[in-house]
């Protein structure tokens, strides 16, 4: 009998590596939203809004490491994280996306905020950094077992920045996680070298906790576009059918409010405009996000006397 004991120990030993055998899995996401996440609103018509996207700074601890000195580990990251966040964007097809990426850092924060009109052709810089990111493995070795799990979590911060006033109008803070999980009994099972794709994963993620809030801020914004020339009773006015805009859109043309100056911040405030006329659109010239333009008529008030530099249109 105790012969017996030792194959049936191994037919034991044997049917229980079978039992605990779990193939490679793939790599689990978590997204972990602000406690102000808001809902996804309902799908209207609206009018897009031009947004250009910045590029994403990385500050996390890792890039500024020793170790990574001569990689261009930091670089990837921001690359990936200005990819992801345009990616999400266009999938809304709410926006008409201008990405410049570089763009001389904001034309150097718009001169250090002497802001001028026009220096961004977008109504919206959205600037990004990742504020934190880190990576670690951890794992269990038993008897007859050995488990590993990688893990990436990441942090990332999104502003939105007010071209016309270069004032930041929108923060947020994200964060995400993702991780992979590998398992072996008796050397079977799966085994795995550190996953290259969980950092993207876990920026991707953070990204997508905050996406909602962002897209929200967006489009609670009235529209704007501006007077780029009236002739007797023709208003042109930037933007076209790639902005939604439609003949018989009915807008409201305002006088650019008195631009002062905050002592506390040394910033420029532009004062709320006022109201002068309303206007229908006839007709639309085609070209690009850039250079497509409507032609409109006044159907209220009027426009003599006033610069068009001095004009913007909007929806509310």
């Amino acid at each position: 009998m105790r012969y017996i004991a030792i194959p049936t120990l191994l037919l034991a030993i044997l049917l229980a590596a079978c039992a605990g055998f779990r193939p490679e899995k793939e790599a689990t996401v978590l997204a972990i939203p602000p406690e102000n996440a808001q809902p996804k609103q309902e799908e209207t018509y609206t009018l897009k809004r031009k947004v250009a996207i910045g590029r994403f700074t990385n500050d996390s601890r890792l890039a500024t490491s020793f170790l990574n000195e001569g990689s261009d580990t930091a670089e990837r990251l921001s690359r990936a994280a200005n990819d992801i966040l345009s990616a999400k964007l266009a999938a809304t097809n709410r926006f008409l996306l201008i990405e410049r990426a570089d763009l001389q850092a904001l034309e150097n924060e718009q001169d250090y905020a002497q802001i001028t009109s026009h220096k961004i052709p977008a109504d919206y810089l959205i600037l990004g950094s990742i504020s934190e990111f880190g990576r670690n493995t951890t794992g269990n070795v038993g008897l007859v077992d050995r488990s590993k799990k990688q893990t990436a979590h990441a942090k990332v911060t999104l502003r939105i920045v007010d071209t016309r006033t270069g004032q930041v109008i929108f923060g947020e803070e994200g964060r995400g996680e993702a991780y992979s999980e590998t398992a072996s009994v008796l050397g079977m099972g799966s085994t795995a070298s550190y996953d290259d794709t969980l950092p993207d994963k876990a920026i991707d993620a953070a990204i997508s906790a905050v996406i909602q809030n962002l897209i929200n801020k967006l489009n609670n914004d009235p529209w704007k576009s501006y007077v780029l020339n009236v002739e007797q009773d023709k208003v042109f006015i930037s933007g076209g059918a790639l902005q939604g805009i439609k003949p018989g859109d009915v807008f409201n043309v305002y006088k650019r409010g008195k631009t002062v100056v905050n002592p506390q911040s040394s910033l420029p405030i532009e004062l709320p405009g006022e109201k002068i006329a309303q206007i229908s659109v006839v007709q639309m010239i085609q070209g690009t996000e850039l250079t497509e333009l409507s032609i409109a008529k006044i159907i209220e008030g009027s426009l003599d006397g006033v610069d068009s530099k001095e004009l913007y249109v909007s929806d509310k």
